[in-house]
C-alpha cells in the first residue's frame, strides 16, 4: 500500500488543506519594498537596489570619503599588508540577515546587501529569498555580483557573516571565489581607534558616538529572524520594510566607517581631538613599527587635559618610541618629565641611569639617579604603609651596587 491510499484510509479530513492562514494578509514583498523578482540559473529571488548621491551624508560623515582615499593607506586601516595599494573604489560592503543569530550550519541568510561605489556615487544592492527554495539563487546572484571587487568591508564579518556564507555556500556545493579576497573587518579597525573612549564598539554605538547618526524607526536585530519567519509562513511582508532598511544601514554604515577611518589614519593629529583616541592610535602605529606617526599622535595627546594615569602611560609610551627612534634628547625630556609627577614609578629613573651609565659614559649621574629613586621609594612606603616595593628596591640596589663598583674600579 503506498502512502496515498494510506491517506485516503484515514479519511477526507486529513487530504483537506489547513485554512490558510495568509488569507486577507499576503503583502508580497515586491508591494512593501522596491525592488523586482529576478532569476538565473539556480532560480528565482527577489532584488531590490538603493543608490545614494555622491554628496550623501551618514550622519556628520560623507560617503565619498572611503573612496577618495588613496590606496597605501588601506593596509594600516587594516593592520594588514594584503590590503596594501587595493583601490578603495573596488571594495564591496557586505551584510547580512539571518535566520539566527548563534550561527552554525542551519542558520541562513535571507537577506545579503552588498554595497559599491558607482560613477554616480553609492549603490546597495539586496538579494533577498522568499522562501527556503531560493536560497541557491541568492547565493549565486551574490557570487556573480563580488567577483568585480578586489577586497571585502565587514563589521565583524570574519568571525560572523563570512562564516555563514562560506558554510552555505559548501553545503549548497556552491562556491564563491570573492570570499577567498583580502578583507578589511571594521570591527578590530573600531576596537583599534575608539576602545579606550567608548569601550562599546558595536556597529551602533560607533554610528551614534562617532558618525552622529541616529536610527529611527529601526528593528532590533534580535526580532529579525522572527520577522523573516513570519513572513515565509503568512506571506505578510509589511515588516519586512523595516528589516530591508536595517540591511540597508548597515552596509551604508560600513562605508561612512571606512571613510573616517581612512582619514584619521592619513592625517591623526588634523582628524583626532581627544587624547584617548590618540593614545590608541599611537599604541597602533607604534605596534606596525611607525615609529613617526606614533610618536605624533603621542606629542598630540600631551596637549590635551586627561588622567593622571593615561598622562603617564602616554609618556611611558612616548618616551619609548623616542628611545627606539634614537631621539634621546626628545626621550631624556620626557623621562624627565615622568620625575615631577605624583604617580609611583621607578621607570623613568631606570631609563635616564641607563641613559646616563651607556650613552653618556657619566657614571656619577647614574648613580644620584638611582639614589634618587630609592628615596623616591622610601617616601612612598612612608606615605602608603601597604604597599610593597620590595622588588623596585631590590632591582635599584642590583644597580647601584654595579655602579659604584665601575666607579672605583675607574
Amino acid at each position: 500500500m503506498n502512502l496515498k491510499d494510506k491517506l485516503r484510509r484515514l479519511g477526507p479530513d486529513i487530504q483537506r488543506p489547513l485554512p490558510n492562514a495568509r488569507k486577507g494578509l499576503e503583502r508580497e514583498i515586491h508591494a512593501c519594498v522596491d525592488g523586482e523578482e529576478a532569476s538565473n540559473d539556480s532560480g528565482k529571488y527577489f532584488h531590490s537596489i538603493t543608490a545614494y548621491p555622491s554628496d550623501y551624508l551618514h550622519g556628520s560623515m560623507p560617503l565619498n570619503r572611503f573612496e577618495d582615499a588613496h590606496a597605501g593607506i588601506l593596509g594600516l586601516v587594516a593592520k594588514d599588508n594584503a590590503l596594501h595599494g587595493k583601490d578603495p573604489r573596488r571594495a564591496v560592503f557586505i551584510d547580512t540577515e539571518t535566520t539566527g543569530l548563534a550561527g552554525g550550519a542551519g542558520t541562513v541568510p535571507f537577506l545579503i546587501g552588498l554595497g559599491f561605489f558607482s560613477d554616480d556615487g553609492f549603490r546597495v544592492e539586496q538579494f533577498f529569498m522568499r522562501d527556503f527554495h531560493e536560497e541557491r539563487a541568492i547565493l549565486q546572484a551574490v557570487a556573480e555580483k563580488m567577483i568585480q571587487a578586489e577586497f571585502i568591508v565587514s563589521y565583524n564579518g570574519k568571525a560572523y557573516d563570512l562564516n555563514i556564507l562560506e558554510s552555505r555556500y559548501t553545503l549548497s556545493r556552491m562556491r564563491n571565489r570573492a570570499l577567498d579576497l583580502p578583507h578589511l573587518d571594521l570591527l578590530f579597525t573600531a576596537r583599534r581607534l575608539w576602545r579606550r573612549r567608548l569601550q562599546d564598539c558595536s556597529l551602533a554605538n560607533i554610528e551614534r558616538r562617532i558618525l552622529e547618526f541616529y536610527r529611527e524607526g529601526d528593528v532590533p536585530g534580535a526580532l529579525i529572524p522572527q520577522i523573516y519567519f513570519d513572513y515565509v509562513r503568512l506571506r505578510d511582508a509589511q515588516r519586512l520594510t523595516a528589516v530591508f532598511r536595517h540591511n540597508r544601514w548597515d552596509v551604508v554604515t560600513l562605508a561612512a566607517i571606512a571613510g573616517i577611518a581612512a582619514r584619521i589614519y592619513s592625517r591623526p593629529v588634523e582628524q583626532l581631538n581627544d587624547p584617548l583616541d590618540l593614545m590608541s592610535l599611537g599604541r597602533n602605529f607604534w605596534n606596525m613599527g611607525l615609529l613617526t606617526e606614533a610618536a605624533a599622535c603621542f606629542r598630540s595627546a600631551l596637549d590635551y587635559a586627561m588622567d593622571p594615569t593615561d598622562r603617564m602611560e602616554v609618556l611611558e609610551q612616548f618616551g619609548f618610541v623616542l628611545k627606539r627612534k634614537g631621539d634621546w634628547a626628545s626621550a631624556v625630556k620626557v623621562w624627565e618629565c615622568m620625575l615631577d609627577s605624583s604617580r609611583h614609578t621607578t621607570l623613568p629613573y631606570e631609563e635616564l641611569a641607563k641613559y646616563y651609565e651607556h650613552r653618556m659614559r657619566n657614571i656619577e649621574k647614574a648613580a644620584e639617579i638611582v639614589l634618587r629613586a630609592l628615596d623616591r621609594i622610601r617616601l612612598f612606603e612612608e606615605i602608603r604603609p601597604g604597599v610593597n616595593c620590595s622588588a623596585d628596591r631590590r632591582d635599584l640596589e642590583y644597580r647601584l651596587s654595579r655602579l659604584r663598583r665601575k666607579q672605583g674600579s675607574g
